[in-house]
């Protein structure tokens, strides 16, 4: 939603004239703030101290040691510029004792784009779970970012959540911590990103309201040591959507890829929709592809299943499953499987094999390597799996979109909309009704949490059609999992989410503030 000012009930004169007098205050404050050898501020936190709510951050390329911020206002960019991104380093404990970056609690919107963040450990009595960037506020977006070596990634608590076209590298410790953890977040949204190699623990992990992973590379490969690749702990209204996860040979949990609703705090909204993946096994035989628990609700529809293992596995055989159009082999007919380039050789099986489905489940992006996005072609009937084989007539040959241009990010794909609450697909096509009214629940990141294993399901509608292709298991079956979420260092909720970009108003307004060269604000969120 975009939040715009409509003036048009004053004059033109009085109309700029009001408008300017409640704008300039503010305006006239907002700053570009430069950091780097030659520029205004030497280092980053330096910027940071004195940045005012609507300043721009802007920093040069080199290495910036030991160079850790707290974030403590609102309506800020801070981006790195240049032919390589700035890289924010950590060689000793950050003093905070949480991360390199600390956006804190009550603060944003907060957008950081364009920088890698590497080395932020803190001692096992702190916590170990020292981040790139802990997010504490009320919404982050992080864009064209790379985060490894660190504890955690990013990990967030209750904040709005939007991570895209970012890279995720060994992270995670001791088995607790993990590339991406999400808290109890209204919204998650994870596009277009490469998260790999986690050690231990999970490549995406949230108990957020509602989750959109969509279009990503999640995967191990040959020596990654990681847990499930999606884990989503407490359920929530959940769309994975369009993405390419790979379970390794050296993968510390054998068994699981995703993991919906395996611990003890429950959101309101217990639906899982897993739409258009391509799914590879290169690991234990016993592997489960979709593991969810008792209560749920497990959509599964024209997923491309590669590899031995359980397609669908439930812990209740009355928990409802939809599993149409999905299709498990060893013989995938994928471009390089061992390169792990997934697309659809000629002839593949997958290709114009799979159902047609409501609008909320078909992906119209799919996963370009590295850490962008591309227009998913709409080539006769749908194919299996997160590409589809052939050439759209209309599509033209520059459709990728990465997180280069942070003019675009938000509005580069149209796949369940992740600025848009719904209320899950039904037979009449999208809705628009908001699945959090049921309010937040409590587990965060930052503390122990709940490990209790209540089971109840709510949702309203969704698709209700029956049967597919695969081996559907609703006999249960329990395994352990050990990854917990410990957080002493510090007691506060972390946060994550939207951000601000170029409003407008009537267009005589906007032609006086560009005389002035002055630019009005909108909000998304």
């Amino acid at each position: 939603m975009r939040t715009t000012f409509n003036y048009a009930h004053l004059s033109t004169a009085a109309g700029f004239a009001a408008a300017f007098g409640l704008l300039a205050p503010s305006l006239a404050l907002a700053a570009t703030l430069t950091v780097g050898a030659d520029k205004q501020y030497k280092t980053v936190k330096d910027a940071v101290a004195a940045a005012k709510s609507g300043d721009v951050i802007e920093i040069d390329p080199g290495e910036y040691v030991d160079d850790i911020s707290s974030i403590k206002v609102g309506d800020l960019t801070i981006r790195g510029v240049g032919d390589s991104r700035p890289h924010l380093r950590a060689t000793v404990p950050p003093p905070n004792k949480k991360g390199i970056f600390v956006v804190e609690a009550g603060v944003g919107p907060v957008t950081v784009e364009n920088l890698e963040f590497s080395g932020s450990k803190i001692s096992e009595g702190d916590g170990n779970n020292g981040a790139g960037i802990r997010a504490q506020g009320t919404d982050l977006t992080v864009r064209n970012c790379y985060f490894h070596d660190n504890q955690n990634g990013i990990l967030a608590g209750d904040g709005a959540m939007t991570i895209e076209y970012s890279e995720f590298a060994y992270n995670g410790e001791a088995g607790y911590e993990h590339n991406v953890y999400i808290g109890v977040a209204p919204k998650f949204v994870f596009r277009g990103n490469y998260s790999h190699h986690v050690k231990s623990g999970h490549a995406v992990k949230s108990r957020a309201l509602e989750n959109h992973i969509v279009y990503n590379r999640l995967m191990e490969e040959a020596d990654g040591t990681g847990s499930a690749l999606i884990d989503l702990p407490q359920g929530g209204l959940s769309y994975v959507i369009g993405n390419l996860i790979q379970k390794g040979p050296k993968a510390e949990n054998k068994y699981r890829i995703v993991f919906y609703k395996g611990e003890g705090g429950t959101n309101p909204d217990l639906r899982l929709f897993v739409s258009h993946n391509t799914f590879v096994n290169d690991g234990a035989p016993a592997a489960v592809f979709v593991e969810a628990k008792a209560g749920t609700e497990v959509n599964v529809y024209n997923n491309l299943f590669v590899g031995p293992g359980t397609p669908i596995k439930t812990g209740d055989p009355n928990t409802k499953i939809v599993d149409l159009g999905n299709l498990q082999t060893e013989d995938a007919g994928l471009v390089d499987r061992a390169g792990y380039d997934y697309h659809l050789l000629d002839g593949a099986p997958g290709i114009d094999a799979g159902e047609v489905l409501d609008a909320l489940l078909i992906p119209d992006s799919q996963y370009l390597h590295p850490t962008q996005t591309e227009a998913r072609p709409v080539v006769g009937a749908p194919d299996i799996g997160a590409y589809e084989f052939g050439v759209d007539e209309g599509t033209t040959g520059d459709d990728s979109t990465t997180g280069d241009d942070s003019t675009t990010g938000d509005d580069s794909t149209t796949e369940p909309d992740p600025g848009t609450s719904s209320d899950g697909p039904t037979s009449g096509g999208p809705t628009t009704d908001d699945p959090t009214s049921g309010g937040p629940t409590t587990n965060d990141p930052t503390t122990a949490g709940d490990t209790s294993d209540g089971e109840t399901a709510t949702g309203g509608p969704a698709p209700t059609t029956e049967g597919g292709i695969g081996t559907t298991d609703a006999t249960g079956g329990d395994a352990t999992d050990t990854d917990s979420a410990t957080g002493s260092a510090g007691d506060d909720d972390g946060g994550c989410g939207c951000r601000n970009d170029a409003g407008g108003g009537p267009a005589a307004l906007l032609t006086g503030l560009a005389v002035l060269g002055i630019t009005s604000r909108r909000r998304r969120r």
